[in-house]
């Protein structure tokens, strides 16, 4: 009896991962794109707290929390393109880590220990062998299992 896995369900679990991954971004940067800036000005406000025990100028949050829609919707489409989604799966762990700081920030520890799982999902991708093309996926597709 043989323990290896075959190189097509290697691939198929980095595609069902890719997938979620892709879903996540999207779905969260169009929540972000028709909260009318309730998202921005929430988390603004939140960064503003004078309590905070690291305090960092407020323009670098209002221009960050800006472009967080943007950043998840291109990486959710940049996940999509097969030949260069390890360099959008590197962008999704490196988003992720910057997620954690500014919940460090914040001080809201649940929160960061919750961003811990969407960076191994995104190393988890990385390693995985994918498919080049949706060519090649279509003439595997009937072995899917």
């Amino acid at each position: 009896m043989t323990n290896d896995i075959s190189l097509r369900t290697l691939k198929n679990a980095e595609l069902m991962l890719r997938f979620a991954m892709i879903v996540t971004m999207l779905v969260a940067g169009v929540s972000k794109f028709c909260s009318h800036g309730t998202f921005h000005d929430y988390y603004l406000s939140q960064f503003s707290n004078g309590q905070l025990r690291i305090q960092l100028p407020y323009t670098l949050f209002d221009f960050y929390l800006m472009i967080i829609p943007f950043v998840e919707v291109a990486i959710g489409l940049g996940l999509i393109w097969s030949k260069q989604r390890r360099i959008f799966i590197v962008c999704w762990v490196f988003y992720f880590i910057s997620l954690e700081v500014g919940h460090y920030i914040l001080e809201e520890w649940m929160a960061v220990d919750a961003m811990i799982p969407f960076i191994l999902l995104g190393v988890a991708a990385y390693i995985l062998p994918g498919y080049q093309n949706f060519k090649e996926y279509k003439e595997n597709s009937n072995l899917l299992l």
